[in-house]
């Protein structure tokens, strides 16, 4: 019985061989999970980048008339926005809410095909969305503010 006490007191090879698998594996999947975590933040902060440039870009575009400008290449700052439009519904004459029996503007609908780019960093989006174009019609004067486009 002296001899097993003896045995028991110490810690053998192949228990160390067993602890250090363990450990091993378990600092490989941790070293895993904090490599996936890293990666993801990496997307979401590109993912961010790419909507603020986006929101950047629109902001612009919402003084767009695409029936004066059906395309073209704009630089704001570092931003550079290049634009195509193509007309979906054939422009039609506008009829106020006043009954004005001569019309003065065409309305047509517009399907843009938008790119923007930020010069500094190279990121670029892109994206189509609808809108609104008007010109107005012959034989009319506009006034001042009304027949803009940027």
């Amino acid at each position: 019985m002296q001899l097993s006490a003896e045995r028991q007191r110490g810690f053998g090879l192949l228990e160390a061989i067993v602890a250090l698998v363990i450990l091993g594996t378990s600092g490989l999947m941790v070293f895993t999970w904090i490599n996936q975590n890293l990666q993801t933040a990496t997307r979401v902060k590109d993912a961010e980048a790419q909507a603020q440039l986006q929101l950047e870009a629109q902001s612009w575009l919402a003084s767009l008339n695409p029936a004066l400008a059906p395309g073209g290449e704009k630089a704001v700052g570092s931003l550079r926005l290049s634009w195509r439009s193509e007309l979906l519904e054939p422009m039609r004459d506008e009829f106020n809410q006043w009954g004005h029996l001569a019309p003065r503007w065409q309305l047509g609908l517009y399907r843009i095909h938008v790119q923007a780019m930020r010069v500094d960093s190279g990121q670029r989006v892109e994206w189509r969305q609808i809108a609104a174009g008007w010109k107005l019609k012959s034989g009319f004067a506009a006034p001042a503010d009304e027949s803009r486009s940027p």
